[in-house]
C-alpha cells in the first residue's frame, strides 16, 4: 500500500478527531442553556410550593421532591462537565463526548418530567384536623364565656357539654373558637370534629359528616350498620366532638357515639336548654343575647327559647 494512502488515511482520521473535538465544545452550549431552563423552572417550583404549602391541608408531592433532588444533581454535574471541558487539552476533549450527550439526554427526560400538570401537592388533612379560623373573640364577656365552655371540657368528670342560648348568641361561634384551640394544640384531645346538624338533620347526615372527618368509607355499607361501623373507628380515640345547632335529641349509642373519660367528649350547641339536656349534658353554659340586639320591649326568657 503506497505511503500516499497511508498518509491520506491519517490526515482524515485527524479531521475528524479535531471535528469531534468542536462538537463536544459545541454542544456544552446548548446543554448549559438547557440547565439554566430547568434551573429556572426549578426556582419558580420552590416559590410556588412555598406558597402552596402555607395553606392548611397542603403537602407536596413525592414526585415533586424527587424531581427537584433531581434537578439539583444535574446542576451540579453539568457544572462540573463545564469545568472539566475547559480544563482539559483540547486535543483530549474527544473523550467526553459521551458525557455530553448522556448528560444532555437525562435533561431532556427531566424537563419532560417537570411538568406536573395535575399540581405541585396534595389535600392531605391535618393530623389534628382543619382549624376553622372563626375570627377575634372580642369582649369581655365572650372570653368569660369561652372559658367556662373549656372549663367544663376539662373536668375528668364531664363528658357532655351543653351550650344554649337564642339564635344569634354567638353558640357556634364559641364552639368553633373551642375547636381551633384543640386543633392547634391540647393534649388532652387528638383532634376535633364539629358537625352543623341544623334542623334538617337526621341520624344519617350526622354520622356521614363524622365519617368523612374520620376517613371512613361507608359506600355499600347499609346504614343499620353505621352506628356500629363508627363506634369502632372511634374506639381508642381522644376527639372532641361537636353537634352545632341541634334541634331535636339524638340517641349518642344509635349515632355510634362512644364517649369515656380518657376517650371522645361531646358538646352540643342548641337553642333549647331542654334538648342539651335530653342528650345528658349536665355541665350547661348558657350564652345570653348581646343587649344591642335584643330588640325593645323584649327580654331574653332566663330558662330556655323552646324550639
Amino acid at each position: 500500500m503506497s505511503t500516499n494512502f497511508w498518509d491520506s488515511s491519517k490526515y482524515l482520521e485527524s479531521c475528524l478527531r479535531v471535528g469531534n473535538l468542536s462538537r463536544v465544545q459545541a454542544k456544552m452550549g446548548p446543554l448549559e442553556m438547557n440547565m439554566s431552563m430547568v434551573s429556572a423552572k426549578k426556582a419558580d417550583i420552590s416559590i410556588q410550593l412555598e406558597h402552596e404549602e402555607r395553606r392548611p391541608g397542603k403537602k407536596r408531592k413525592r414526585e415533586v421532591d424527587v424531581w427537584m433532588q433531581r434537578a439539583g444533581s444535574l446542576e451540579d454535574r453539568v457544572h462540573k462537565l463545564g469545568r472539566k471541558v475547559q480544563e482539559t487539552p483540547f486535543l483530549l476533549r474527544f473523550m467526553l463526548a459521551d458525557q455530553v450527550r448522556g448528560l444532555a439526554t437525562e435533561l431532556d427526560k427531566l424537563h419532560e418530567k417537570g411538568r406536573f400538570d395535575h399540581g405541585l401537592t396534595l389535600d392531605v388533612k391535618p393530623a389534628r384536623g382543619y382549624e376553622l379560623q372563626p375570627g377575634e373573640l372580642v369582649g369581655q364577656a365572650s372570653q368569660t364565656k369561652r372559658d367556662e365552655i373549656w372549663d367544663g371540657l376539662m373536668k375528668e368528670e364531664v363528658l357532655h357539654v351543653g351550650v344554649w342560648g337564642q339564635a344569634e348568641a354567638g353558640k357556634t361561634f364559641l364552639a368553633k373558637h373551642i375547636h381551633d384551640r384543640i386543633v392547634r394544640d391540647c393534649p388532652r384531645f387528638d383532634g376535633a370534629c364539629l358537625v352543623n346538624v341544623s334542623q334538617e338533620g337526621t341520624v344519617g347526615t350526622i354520622q356521614t359528616d363524622i365519617a368523612k372527618y374520620l376517613e371512613l368509607d361507608l359506600t355499600g355499607v347499609s346504614a343499620v350498620y353505621w352506628g356500629a361501623r363508627l363506634r369502632k373507628a372511634l374506639q381508642g380515640r381522644r376527639l372532641l366532638l361537636i353537634l352545632d345547632d341541634v334541634w331535636k335529641s339524638y340517641s349518642l349509642e344509635e349515632l355510634g357515639i362512644a364517649l369515656e373519660r380518657n376517650g371522645c367528649k361531646l358538646i352540643v350547641t342548641s337553642r333549647s336548654k331542654e334538648v342539651c339536656k335530653q342528650m345528658n349534658c349536665h355541665e350547661l353554659v348558657h350564652i345570653p343575647t348581646p343587649p344591642e340586639e335584643i330588640p325593645q320591649g323584649f327580654e331574653e326568657e332566663e330558662e330556655e327559647e323552646e324550639v
